[in-house]
Parts: C-alpha cells; structure tokens; sequence
C-alpha cells in the first residue's frame, strides 16, 4: 500500500514538473516583452541581456501621454466600447436565450439554428456589408461602429440558452401561478441564477472586445478615437522603430485582461461547467 501511494506521488510531482516547465514556455514571451518594455532603443536588440542595464520608466510615460497618440485616450476608448458593447451583448444575449430555452414559439428551434450557424462565418466575410451600412448610418469612424455589433453575440446566446435549459421549469410554472408574466419571470427569478455564466460572458465579451483589432482598423481611421489595438500598432509601424515603446504599450494593455481573469477566474470556469449541452 504505501509503495503504491508512493509511486502515485512521484507520478504527481512528474507530471505537475513537466507542466510547470511548459508554463514557463508560455510566459517567456510575456516576461521578454516587460523587460524590453524597460529598455532604451539601442539595447532592445543591441544586448542579449534579459534585463535592462537602466531601467527607462519613462518609456511608460511617455506612451502614456504622448501628444501625437495618447495611450490614456486609447484606453478611454477601449474602455468604453468594452463597457458599453458588452453591457449591451448581456441584455440581448439574456433575454434572446430565456426565449430560446423557456418560451414555445413557431419555428423556435429553425431560428436558433441559424443563430449557430452564424458562428461559423467569419467576421472578414461581413466587412464590406457592415462598412456600406455603417457610412450610411453615418456612425462610421465612431465608437458606434464597434459596439452596436458587439450586442448581437451567439456565443453569449448559446451559453446562456444552455444554462436556461438546466434550470426547472417547476420556477416559471410558479411564479405564473402567482401571476407573473414572463419579463417578470426573467428579472426576478431567471437572471439572479445565472451569474456563474453572466461572469463567464462578460469575460468572453471583454476579451474579444478589448483585443478586436479588424473592426478598428478598417471603421475607425481618425486618432481621436483609436482603441488599445491601434495604439499598439501605431508605435509598431512607426518610423522611428522604437520597440521598447510598442512593448510598453503592449505590457500597458495587458494590465485590465489580467485583472479581469484573477477575479473573475472561479465563476469563469464554474460558468462554463455548468453550461452543459443539454437540449
């Protein structure tokens, strides 16, 4: 018995070694980019030193307050098409999956389908379509232009309808009982259970949201409403060539993903768990 727990020991502390040495390969890069970040521009690649011989925080300053391009204005920007696309992604998303799992409706299942298979178009497919539309909406090179999409998400919907699905309608059976209709069902009984999944949306939102870089490339052409994306590839295809500035720009953007993932880690993978393929 204990040579048997002994090996299932030693098994352990093998494969939790192999795997922290794959980690370390996944997180070199992000490390690179940080030291470099603190670089001057003849060391980025004039040195194979890992760690600056001075450590230039003005790098990050300078980034930040740049009068040509303003990191600060960029993160302003990102910051509220984030907030204001994914706010919008869970209201819709929300109500179209309570649908989808608890209402009976003609041709219910057709339109879900379709929903779908949406997913599997790529977004490069509806550029030219979405920028015609958008000009003459008169939101081009606006905000407007990457949020309203953002609203119409089928990987929310699908989360969220399979969630729904899991939940018994012995609740909405009730609550009819007593005279609710179904917009009270859906804002007092229905949306407080879902905030396992709510947290694992808005993380998928916020991620995709934050790093979108087709959308803004091609709908947002002045500085004045650049997002993160841009930002990062104003500096990389600067004249000047400055790195450690890219990489400092680059270190800057990454600062909300990780905030966002060490609090809302739990109830990510608990969303995503309990999403289960019912239905």
């Amino acid at each position: 018995m204990a040579e048997t727990r002994a090996k299932k020991v030693r098994s352990r502390q093998i494969t939790t070694l192999i795997v922290g040495l794959f980690a370390c390969l996944f997180v070199l890069p992000l490390v690179w980019m940080i030291l470099t970040s603190f670089k001057s521009t003849n060391e980025v690649f004039g040195t194979t030193n890992w760690l600056p011989s001075k450590w230039h925080w003005s790098n990050y300053a300078e980034v930040w307050t740049n009068p040509q391009l303003s990191m600060a204005k960029c993160y302003w920007n990102s910051i509220l098409i984030v907030v204001i696309g994914t706010a919008g992604q869970l209201i819709v998303s929300s109500m179209a999956a309570y649908a989808f799992a608890k209402i009976d409706f003609k041709g219910k299942k057709f339109v879900f389908t379709l929903f779908l298979a949406s997913i599997m178009i790529p977004s490069q497919v509806t550029i030219i379509p979405r920028f015609m539309l958008f000009y003459k909406m008169g939101i081009y090179n606006t905000l407007w232009s990457i949020i309203l999409p953002s609203w119409f998400g089928a990987t929310s919907i699908f989360l969220l309808r399979q969630f729904y699905m899991g939940l018994p309608n012995d609740l909405i059976e009730a609550a009819k009982i007593d005279g609710a209709g179904h917009l009270r069902i859906f804002a007092q009984i229905m949306l407080p259970l879902t905030k396992p999944v709510m947290v694992s949306c808005i993380v998928l939102s916020f991620i995709a949201l934050w790093n979108e870089y087709l959308s803004p490339l091609i709908f947002l052409t002045n500085k004045k409403v650049y997002t993160i994306a841009q930002a990062i590839r104003w500096y990389l295809m600067s004249d000047t060539q400055q790195y450690e500035l890219t990489m400092a720009a680059a270190s800057i953007a990454i600062v909300p993903l990780i905030i966002l993932f060490v609090f809302c880690q739990k109830y990510f993978v608990e969303g995503i768990a309990t999403s289960g393929m019912k239905g």
